[in-house]
């Protein structure tokens, strides 16, 4: 049978390719801009790793750490946060406090495609790209299918928000790969008495294992959850709990189910209003575009849930009735992978204080300190006491013409770089730069790769970006 080539369906001036948070940025971003934006997701909603991977909580780095405590960052990354804590009732408030920014996943799939639409840019779900139209080394757009078959799609400006590099690798753009990722299924129990689970710790404060995961006490902890309703238990704080430890003891807590292993690792983000509790623990490490192995990941991560749920009946306050309310619809990898640029941004350039010329976004970084003094105890993040800047340069693919990274976990950088950049409030920033830069660099008429630098930067200026 004769191949034929996919018609023309549409045109746009930026196409943004993955409706994760840093794709939800970068089209926002794009509209905003004044360029004609599509947004492609193959889920039925946007989010990602934020809702199809059903990780409810922003890590709260978008302050500097230290006694000046200060917002760090800006732009649609703070507006993201400000959308989701006002669904949820709470506002504000998460400013005030060091925790994560916890919200009900089905309020965070309403939040951001609204906020795409009320931006002006136009989403196409359930699609993914199957082919690339290229002329040399341009890219000059995308094949997408869906239900409706193979469209062609041109678009003067392509961000590639996959997370997974995936335009980039079909553009044939150099990229590295991670063999032995690693990656978790998350799930959530419904029916739970929170305020009953969040008592223990008031009753048993020795109980909570504070300075993991975030640097604050229970007492911090326990404010938060008193003025905004959510309450984060740490990762790594089920290997702490005595609860687990008598799981353990009992046979009742596998330490592996299929390829999940460190089940006791159990961070969890608690909503007081729906009674709700999202768990992330369990671990499996591979190539994370084995598309098998992804398979038997989250088939035992489903497993996983049901088993840890008769853990938490039966050993932990407040779980008694709660039940399996869901298990992620993706599984969440961290990196799997990324391109391999002219310039490659490493771990000491976000240092605090570090200031690139070609500056398109600023963020915080942080470093990993052992503070608990439990048994192997986890890690916490210590967030530095001044910003980094984020370099545009790293954003852009060599080889490839028409085509930026607007994802975090897959943009120029060494693996250190990588593991902060991946994280919510970091890939935000990243897509706002990517779609940004789009959106100037197509109306200006003009390649990603020879914008003005300059004009950009103006431009996310206005958009509420603090860069120099």
């Amino acid at each position: 049978m004769k191949k034929t080539k996919p018609d023309i369906q549409a045109d746009a001036d930026v196409m943004v390719c993955g409706g994760g948070l840093g794709g939800v940025a970068a089209a926002i971003a794009a509209a905003r801009s004044g360029a004609r934006t599509l947004l492609i997701e193959r889920n039925t909603y946007l989010g990602g790793v934020a809702t199809a991977g059903m990780c409810c909580s922003i890590f709260n780095c978008y302050f500097t750490g230290g006694s000046n405590r200060r917002l760090a960052t800006g732009g649609i990354a703070v507006e993201v946060a400000d959308r989701l804590a006002q669904a949820e009732g709470y506002g504000d408030t998460w400013r005030k406090h060091k925790g994560h920014i916890i919200y009900d996943i089905e309020n965070g799939k309403r939040v951001l495609q609204e906020m795409v639409l009320e931006a002006g840019a136009k989403i196409l779900l359930h699609s993914w790209v199957s082919d690339i139209q290229m002329e040399g080394n341009l890219l000059q757009g995308v094949v997408v299918q869906g239900k409706s078959g193979k469209s062609m799609i041109q678009a003067r400006t392509v961000v590639d928000a996959t997370g997974d590099a995936d335009i980039a690798a079909l553009a044939g753009a150099p990229l590295h790969r991670a063999d032995n990722g690693q990656h978790s299924l998350c799930f959530r129990l419904g029916g739970v008495d929170v305020d009953r689970f969040v008592r223990h710790f008031r009753e048993h404060p020795e109980e909570y294992p504070a300075y993991m995961d975030v640097d604050w006490s229970i007492e911090e902890a326990l404010a938060q959850y008193d003025e905004c309703g959510t309450f984060l238990f740490p990762h790594g704080g089920g290997i702490q709990l005595t609860a687990f430890q008598r799981a353990k003891a009992d046979q009742a807590l596998p330490a592996r189910i299929g390829l999940q292993d460190t089940t006791d690792a159990c961070q969890m983000h608690a909503i007081r209003r729906t009674g709700m509790v999202h768990v992330v623990t369990g671990f499996t490490r591979f190539n994370g575009l084995d598309a098998g192995m992804i398979t038997d990941s989250i088939l035992d991560g489903r497993r996983m849930a049901f088993v840890l749920a008769n853990v938490f009946r039966k050993y932990l306050p407040g779980f008694q009735s709660s039940f399996v309310a869901g298990t992620a619809d993706n599984l969440g990898v961290r990196w799997s992978r990324w391109i391999d640029g002219d310039f490659v941004f490493t771990g000491a350039m976000m240092r605090a204080g570090s200031r690139m010329p070609d500056a398109v976004g600023r963020a915080v970084g942080w470093d990993d300190t052992v503070k608990h003094c439990g048994a192997n105890a986890w890690g916490v993040q210590v967030c530095r006491d001044d910003s980094f800047d984020l370099p545009y340069r790293c954003l852009l693919p060599r080889r490839v013409e028409g085509l930026l990274m607007g994802a975090g976990r897959s943009v120029s950088a060494e693996e250190p770089a990588l593991s902060q950049l991946r994280v919510m409030v970091h890939t935000m920033v990243v897509g706002q730069a990517a779609g940004t830069a789009a959106a100037v660099a197509a109306k200006t008429g003009t390649t990603p790769r020879g914008v003005d630098v300059s004009a950009v930067q103006a431009e996310l200026r206005r958009q509420g970006v603090a860069i120099v």
